[in-house]
């Protein structure tokens, strides 16, 4: 059909009011046979009937959409948390409009809060915001800010004990750890995990951690610089992804084979974790849930409400080939 199909098209062809129409697709509470039910959606679906989303905000106050900041669009991490944050929305009938840091500044986002054509907004990464400012609910995900008391995050600390806990088991004695940006609050969280399982293991400190700036140059450089200090060691925990990457390169290009001289573990897991060679062992995070978790809640609670959820399950260690016996 050429034209837009309307409740009156469908009212019309299941011979029936059209109130009754859009109360029942709208799944509202009402009395009507079954049989005239089943005739009302049945040639809904035969028209083709689409509900008007410019319509149905001007009636409901909402734009049937929610806004995801990223910090970037080049870590698999955030691919995986968008892919829960839209199909929770899928949910609600409602679509998602993501856009990075510097997306946010240069597609005028601030306009289009104010303009309300989002419902909500999730905020996993980027600049400092002015929050205060935002006109529209919103919530921290993947993140938490002190003196802002609506986030839901993951159990970092419980990722990186757990990742320690497994070199520990294969006989290694002296780990370093690879960490995220200073200051943080994902790297804090790792940190914090990574000493208190080297503690509860009895393992020495080999100094304060490296950074790698969660990107794969990073991960090289800060490699780069524990294997030009001297220190002695045979595990390596990598704060994420591309920061293991880039560490097995540094050590590859050094000539330390991994896993027989060097084994290495990565804090989140992603296809590139099969791809390098050897293959990386992880730390599978609840990426996926804790996207589509954001939405949830974002879509129930109070703008005002305090909101702080962490997001644990599931989580698994991954075993590849990047880990080994301790020499």
């Amino acid at each position: 059909m050429s034209d837009r199909v309307t409740l009156v098209d469908v009212a019309r062809a299941a011979e029936v009011d059209v109130s009754l129409v859009s109360r029942v697709l709208r799944g509202q509470q009402v009395k009507v046979r079954d049989e005239t039910r089943t005739r009302i959606l049945d040639q809904a679906q035969r028209l083709g009937y689409r509900p008007h989303a410019i319509a149905r905000s001007l009636k409901t106050a909402k734009a049937g959409a929610f806004g995801l900041v990223i910090p970037t669009f080049d870590n698999p991490v955030f691919a995986q948390i968008i892919m829960g944050a839209e199909a929770a929305a899928a949910q609600l009938n409602c679509v998602m409009m993501t856009t990075s840091g510097e997306g946010w500044s240069r597609n005028n986002w601030l306009e289009a809060l104010d303009g309300g054509r989002v419902d909500g907004l999730l905020i996993a990464g980027g600049p400092t915001l002015e929050l205060a400012n935002l006109r529209v609910p919103y919530l921290l995900v993947n993140r938490a800010v002190p003196g802002i008391d609506r986030s839901v995050v993951l159990d970092d600390e419980k990722a990186s004990r757990m990742a320690v806990d497994h070199l520990v088991e294969l006989g290694h004695r002296r780990i370093v750890f690879v960490g995220g940006p200073a200051g943080a609050d994902t790297a804090n969280r790792r940190l914090a995990g990574f000493e208190s399982a080297r503690i509860r293991a009895g393992l020495e400190s080999l100094g304060d951690p490296v950074s790698g700036n969660y990107t794969v140059a990073g991960g090289r450089l800060a490699m780069q610089r524990i294997l030009t200090s001297g220190m002695t060691f045979t595990g390596v925990v990598a704060a994420n992804l591309p920061s293991a990457v880039g560490a097995l390169q540094a050590a590859q290009e050094a000539g330390l084979h991994v896993p027989e001289r060097v084994s290495i573990v990565a804090i989140h897991d992603a296809e590139i974790a099969e791809i390098v060679q050897p293959r990386l062992t992880t730390i599978q995070m609840p990426l996926t849930q804790l996207g589509a978790r954001g939405i949830e809640l974002l879509s129930t609670i109070p703008p005002s409400a305090e909101v702080n959820e962490v997001v644990g399950q599931p989580m698994r260690l991954v075993l590849r080939d990047s880990t080994g016996t301790a020499p």
